[in-house]
């Protein structure tokens, strides 16, 4: 086998909970993760020992070492003493700085792909601290479907697949650094959403889907619609147009909404286009499908 190609899943928060900052400089997250049907599409190649090259088919994403996926490579080949090199072609749709996870999705892609291409047989924990080393939420594409993240984003606990959803996701033309992110939350006095994650969890195993989106919260939503008034308009478009709920995903700067139909979400996918930088009509994908593990 020279070649292979992997598809890189998106991800929302179903729930986010922020906690105090580590001696590391990292904040402990608890967070419900579920993986979504936006994409980005790797594909990587055999090459000569040493060589570790980074392309991409979409203007303005970083290229070569500045790219997520060169670091991976770079942690994969260090901690498995494999003596060989990789060119990989990365083709971009999922969007960058919103909170869809696109960049650790890539990044637990090229290790899982690595993986496959020199058969080395790591299991899926060696996976993940892998993909751990490149980005903090990287190792949750490792196993796909829905996750409970806590940690930094290291400590992985994989849930049942949650009662599918339908979801529109609308990127506004902003960006949202997370470092500024965090930093806000760091200042502010807002309350914080206590225990929303083993709430989440609980109706996850209960299959309690009405219970799940009554119950989705993210620590950054107030922070990140209080400064952006794009982001503060998606959401209450999102509303309007009838999801159930609809929040910010990660540190954003996408917010997602959750709809009861697919032709709701449809209808109101249709409706935001035009209105905003970008619209998805997707879904929620469970682990048969998005896992990475082989």
């Amino acid at each position: 086998m020279d070649k292979v190609e992997l598809v890189s899943y998106a991800k929302v928060n179903l729930t986010l909970e922020v906690s105090g900052k580590r001696a590391d400089g990292y904040h402990e997250i608890d967070s419900i993760v579920q993986t979504i049907d936006i994409t980005d599409d790797l594909i990587m190649t055999k090459a000569e020992p040493g060589v570790i090259s980074v392309t991409c088919d979409t203007a303005g994403v970083p290229e070569g070492s500045g790219n997520i996926i060169y670091a991976a490579c770079k942690e994969f080949f260090t901690r498995s003493g494999l003596h060989a090199g990789v060119e990989c072609l990365l083709r971009k749709r999922i969007p960058m700085q919103a909170g869809l996870g696109g960049g650790s999705g890539n990044a637990a892609a090229a290790v899982a792909g690595l993986n496959r291409l020199y058969e080395c047989g790591l299991e899926a924990k060696e996976l993940a601290e892998i993909a751990a080393a490149a980005g903090s939420d990287a190792p949750l594409f490792i196993y796909g479907g829905t996750i409970r993240m806590r940690g930094r984003g290291e400590i992985i606990d994989p849930l049942p697949d949650a009662p599918q959803m339908h979801i529109v996701v609308v990127k506004p033309g902003v960006g949202v650094s997370t470092a500024w992110a965090y930093a806000e939350l760091d200042k502010s006095n807002i309350s914080r959403c206590e225990s929303a994650s083993q709430r989440a969890e609980r109706a996850i195993r209960e299959s309690d889907r009405d219970g799940l989106i009554a119950g989705m919260c993210n620590d950054f939503d107030p922070v990140v619609t209080a400064e952006f008034d794009e982001v503060r308009l998606a959401k209450s478009r999102l509303i309007e147009t009838g999801a159930q709920r609809a929040m910010l995903s990660g540190s954003g700067s996408a917010v997602f909404g959750v709809f009861d139909t697919y032709d709701a979400a449809r209808q109101a996918a249709m409706d935001l286009m035009g209105e905003f930088a970008q619209v998805f009509l997707t879904r929620t994908v469970g682990r048969d499908k998005s896992s990475l593990i082989w």
